[in-house]
């Protein structure tokens, strides 16, 4: 592997050693882990059981603690659990859509790498149209005034987004409005950092549809934080990507 791919890699582990098996570090680095909550045993009464799904994305830094964030979200708000739970590592953004079908993190062969291809990290998922604002109002607390809680990860691929149907004229607007702590804009599509410009990009999921990211970026610990066994066991559900980063390490990702 080139020197390039481990500077881009080791910006993601804390620990030193860990950036040669990524997918190793589910376990995590600190003695202490996070459980995960029960699901509710139903939804709030304010969340429609027949209310039509729809598909958003929300980014603010590293993906790792905003997709575990917005598992919880899914267990304690719409009471679901293993393979019901939609919420998953993607990339989104970029003008250059795939790669061969492909959108991939940072790697040696420089394939489909989202980076080059104007994507930023995010989180997908399906939520009834009537639970949007309990998601939009997680997303501002994950990402006050468009801050990411990782700073030092610097780039477009760590810009803060949000991807719904229709972008910044969708129906949804009201909802993210709601909570929001900074400017909400028009994404463009490869749109540099928005680290220190009080602003959220909003793109619109028909043009700017959300890529999964490979497995082993699923239900993966957090560089501070780590969410404990069952949350790491949630990965069964996630499906391998052609991407490098699964094809090689195949004994932990199978």
């Amino acid at each position: 592997l080139s020197s390039a791919y481990f500077i881009a890699m080791s910006t993601k582990f804390a620990c030193s050693f860990v950036f040669l098996l990524p997918s190793l570090f589910l376990a995590g680095c600190a003695d202490a882990s996070a459980m995960l909550p029960e699901p509710c045993a139903h939804p709030d009464a304010s969340i429609h059981s027949d209310d039509p799904e729809v598909e958003v994305y929300f980014g603010c830094g590293c993906f790792w603690h905003v997709q575990h964030e917005f598992v919880v979200e899914e267990m304690t708000k719409l009471c679901r659990t293993g393979s019901d739970l939609t919420a998953r590592t993607a990339y989104a953004g970029g003008t250059l859509g795939t790669q061969g079908g492909l959108v991939c993190y940072h790697n040696s062969m420089g394939k489909a790498d989202y980076g080059q291809l104007g994507h930023s990290e995010v989180v997908s998922m399906n939520v009834p149209v009537s639970a949007f604002g309990s998601f939009a109002k997680k997303f501002w607390e994950l990402c006050p005034k468009g801050v990411r809680r990782d700073v030092q990860d610097v780039g477009g691929e760590y810009r803060s987004v949000v991807g719904l149907p229709g972008g910044i004229h969708s129906s949804l607007m009201p909802e993210l409005h709601a909570a929001a702590t900074a400017k909400v804009l028009e994404g463009k599509g490869n749109d540099a950092d928005t680290l220190g410009t009080d602003a959220v990009l909003v793109y619109d999921t028909t043009q700017f549809p959300a890529h999964v990211a490979e497995k082993y970026h699923q239900f993966h610990d957090d560089m501070l934080d780590q969410y404990g066994g069952a949350y790491h066991a949630l990965r069964q559900f996630a499906d391998k990507t052609q991407c490098p980063g699964d094809q090689s390490w195949p004994f932990f990702i199978s």
